[in-house]
């Protein structure tokens, strides 16, 4: 189910096996992405994030890939991206979910 514009404003957290990633959506069109990783140095970074409501999608510039799609860390997880992250977003039941088909998906608080 596609999520209105005005509710992606907000903070998300995705668990994954290895540490906890947080990206928070501003409303003024900035995030901050908080990845604190088991055994090492957490790290924050700033970027901004702009959303396509007729895909869906949220679309992050400057962010952090995390996780490698199978759920394991990336070796250069430190790394920002130069380009895009752009995340499918939806409803589930009662809560919003970017990058549902992740293993570890990123869940509104």
């Amino acid at each position: 189910m596609r999520v209105p514009a005005e509710t992606m404003v907000g903070t998300y957290v995705a668990s994954h096996p290895f540490g906890i990633e947080t990206i928070t959506l501003n409303a003024d069109g900035t995030f901050v992405q908080r990845v604190a990783i088991q055994q090492e140095q957490p790290m924050t970074i700033r970027g901004t994030w702009d959303f396509d409501p007729k895909e869906s999608r949220a679309h992050l510039y400057g962010s952090m890939t995390v996780a490698d799609g199978f759920g394991h860390l990336r070796s250069d997880w430190r790394t920002v991206t130069a380009g895009v992250d752009s995340l499918d977003v939806e409803r589930h039941w009662f809560r919003v979910v970017m990058g549902s088909a992740a293993t570890s998906p990123y869940i509104k608080q």
